[in-house]
């Protein structure tokens, strides 16, 4: 361990600070983050669908996302994060140490329930080998995930030895932690362009319109996003052992930003649904106040307003749109139909 600068050289280093950075990039996404989440359970609401699996799950993320935001404000508002070394203001080394080491642990935490919740909606679309994929790649996150969060605590024995450099015992040999969590978080990127891609090949021979069909795949593949930017930590991951705490400014940027983005990426397909509503009061209110010999309602099959789509399947305020149907017991076939969308209405289509 080096020995700390002189009053004269310690003037001559740099002093920077990028803790309002760290702070203003966790609390924006956080805020966006919340906003999505509570508009797909709004959505959920809207169409008088309870919470399933894949919402509490992402519930729990949230929970993580929040707790990892006030270790945050805490290390860079008590303890300077975001300067350089010789400018962190640590008092109790062993706090410091375990503080760094939840945050770690919780971040982790939220990419692998981020992950898991958007796999568990793919479920619900998948049958056969491809249900059994998404499986696998359901289990493999969650290993991987508990193996990460845990690198921060099995480091060192005995454990105190972690934050207690000085105890007696021994730890893992320079670098083995970080290599680990680089290995674990290129899985992580692997699986989210894995389950951003299989809506492609979910959808590929439903029939639907063009638009429809690209409008679904695109909002059901924004993972792609967050892939992005587990490859971006992972490249950032080795500043850990720069020596300068100041390096380490990305990672933690990097980090939330994955899970963040993770989590609205999960919710835009549910989003869908708001807009579908808004576009069909819409469509609704123009014919009430255009058609003065209708019945008042504009879509067949219905006085409710919520229609029925082309293969029968009812829709609208019922309909989840980005939820398909199992039809084998219509035609035999086990084909997949689409519910939500290719609505008709009694003049055209819209």
């Amino acid at each position: 361990m080096s020995a700390p600068p002189t009053p004269e050289e310690l003037a001559l280093l740099p002093h920077d600070d990028r803790g309002p950075v760290i702070l203003g990039v966790h609390w924006t996404l956080t805020v966006f983050a919340t906003i999505f989440l509570g508009l797909r359970i709004y959505a959920k609401r809207l169409t008088g669908r309870s919470l399933w699996w894949d919402d509490w799950i992402l519930l729990g993320a949230w929970v993580t996302i929040i707790v990892t935001g006030g270790l945050t404000t805490t290390l860079v508002v008590e303890n300077g994060l975001g300067h350089h070394s010789w400018d962190l203001r640590i008092s109790d080394l062993a706090a410091y140490i375990k503080i760094i080491s939840a945050r770690a642990t919780f971040t982790l935490t939220t990419l692998g329930w981020t992950k898991t919740s958007f796999g568990i909606t793919l479920l619900r679309l998948t049958k056969g080998r491809t249900k059994a994929f998404v499986w696998f790649c359901i289990v493999t996150i969650n290993i991987t995930t508990f193996i990460s969060a845990l690198v921060p605590w099995i480091q060192c024995e005995p454990i105190s030895k972690t934050w207690n450099p000085m105890e007696e015992g021994w730890c893992w040999a320079p670098k083995v932690g970080t290599k680990v969590w680089i290995g674990m978080g290129a899985y992580g990127a692997l699986m989210d362009f894995t389950l951003a891609a299989l809506p492609w090949t979910i959808l590929r021979d439903v029939k639907l319109k063009l638009r429809e069909k690209i409008g679904v795949i695109a909002a059901m593949s924004m993972g792609i996003i967050a892939g992005a930017f587990a490859i971006a930590k992972c490249i950032a991951l080795p500043n850990l052992g720069s020596g300068d705490a100041y390096n380490e400014v990305e990672l933690f940027n990097w980090d939330i930003a994955e899970g963040t983005v993770t989590m609205m990426a999960a919710c835009i397909p549910t989003l869908r649904v708001l807009v579908r509503e808004r576009r069909l009061a819409t469509s609704q209110a123009y014919r009430l106040g255009n058609n003065s010999n209708s019945n008042g309602y504009p879509f067949k099959g219905s006085k409710s307003g919520r229609g029925t789509a082309k293969n029968g399947t009812g829709v609208g305020r019922g309909g989840d749109d980005v939820e398909l149907v199992a039809k084998g017991g219509e035609s035999g076939s086990g084909s997949l139909g689409w519910k939500g969308v290719e609505v008709e209405r009694v003049e055209g289509k819209f």
